[in-house]
């Protein structure tokens, strides 16, 4: 009977650490466009989100909440490259900045001999914050970089560049971390936890999860035909791609 329910209960693990770690990593990036608004003068109260209302899908998923920064009056008072920073401070910034510090975590943590419980807590947190902090900005370059709205139109009007030029700078940072997680980081959380019921297929779970997760954004078109073909090479090319990765990066171990 326990081994029967451990599917189960490694099942309710991963749903709340995919709500718990999507939730910080949402604020993390609204309340860095917010706060980088109010730095440079065009929020009173960095804190004032659009909250949306007391909905299943807000509390879960933060459906409606955004970061209540008004880009229209900024780029009409001809300060482009302020809201370039503010749409900047989100995805590549925020989540971007957030991936690194992870994942420098993590290595940390991996080379500790000794397991106590709080160290695997702690490996089992950041591992699934990285990879909602990677894959979000995967979710932005390339998947909606070349998109007519969105953090990175905003980006690219702002500083008054191509879209392409934005697309091609940030997919180049954007695969860099997928890569680094991937292959550096992931199979150090797998040999940590390789002596668990379920440590083969934590590696394997991460990215099963969090790659469709964020390849959807724009599937139905609403960034675009581009956007969506992108995005459908990423849930069914890429997902088993990285995957593949991973299982070859641990067998090399």
């Amino acid at each position: 009977m326990k081994k029967m329910a451990l599917p189960y209960t490694y099942g309710i693990i991963v749903f709340i650490s995919v709500i718990f770690s999507h939730a910080i990593d949402f604020f993390l990036h609204e309340f860095a466009h917010s706060f980088t608004a109010w730095a440079m003068g065009w929020k009173d109260n960095p804190f004032a989100l659009n909250y949306g209302q007391p909905t299943i899908d807000n509390i879960l998923m933060q459906q409606q909440i955004d970061e209540n920064v008004h880009y229209a009056a900024i780029f009409a008072s001809h300060s482009g490259i302020q809201g370039a920073l503010i749409a900047a401070a989100g995805p590549l910034i925020a989540n971007g900045g957030g991936s690194i510090i992870c994942g420098y975590i993590l290595c940390i943590l991996g080379k500790q001999p000794l397991q106590t419980f709080w160290r695997r807590t702690c490996m089992w947190f950041f591992t699934w914050l990285m990879a909602f902090n990677v894959f979000n900005v995967w979710s932005y370059a390339p998947l909606r970089a070349l998109s007519s709205h969105g953090d990175m139109a905003l980006i690219a009007e702002g500083l008054g560049i191509p879209s392409w030029f934005i697309f091609l700078s940030a997919t180049g940072f954007a695969f860099w971390l997928v890569h680094w997680y991937v292959r550096n980081i992931l199979p150090v959380v797998h040999m940590y936890f390789s002596d668990f019921y379920f440590g083969g297929v934590i590696g394997g779970t991460v990215l099963g999860t969090t790659i469709p997760f964020f390849s959807i954004v724009g599937i139905i078109g609403n960034y675009g035909l581009l956007s969506a073909l992108m995005c459908l090479a990423s849930l069914f090319f890429f997902t088993p791609a990285m995957l593949a990765m991973f299982y070859l990066s641990t067998g090399r171990r």
